[in-house]
């Protein structure tokens, strides 16, 4: 039985054992589908970000970029917009991210007003 006994030594360098590089982890097209602007970039952002994504967080990760791309639309109708906001804080808040990652930013009131905060 010649030649059918594994080979000692040292490997040819041509099939050397090299280190698998991990391919940049890509969005699935249905997560993008109609999604423009900051949709499309938070979608990205989260799915690169973070692991263990699963059906359910994928439809909500989905139904945010919708929403934060519906509030960019919605800019000048300010009581659509509200509406959308506050229905994308609830879908944000069912995602499993840290919250320090979907913190608003905190908006300084008027000057007129500072001085009764303060």
């Amino acid at each position: 039985m010649r030649g059918t006994t594994p080979r000692s030594g040292p490997r040819p360098p041509a099939l050397a054992w090299r280190p698998a590089r991990l391919p940049r982890r890509s969005v699935p097209s249905p997560l993008l589908e109609g999604l423009d602007g900051h949709g499309q970039a938070f979608v990205e952002e989260c799915w690169r970000s973070y692991q263990g994504w699963t059906p359910a967080t994928w439809a909500l990760l989905r139904e945010a970029g919708f929403l934060l791309t519906q509030v960019e639309a919605q800019r000048a109708e300010p009581k659509e917009q509200r509406a959308t906001q506050r229905t994308l804080l609830a879908v944000l808040a069912a995602l499993p991210l840290p919250a320090a990652d979907i913190a608003a930013p905190a908006v300084a009131p008027p000057s007129k007003w500072r001085g009764e905060l303060a």
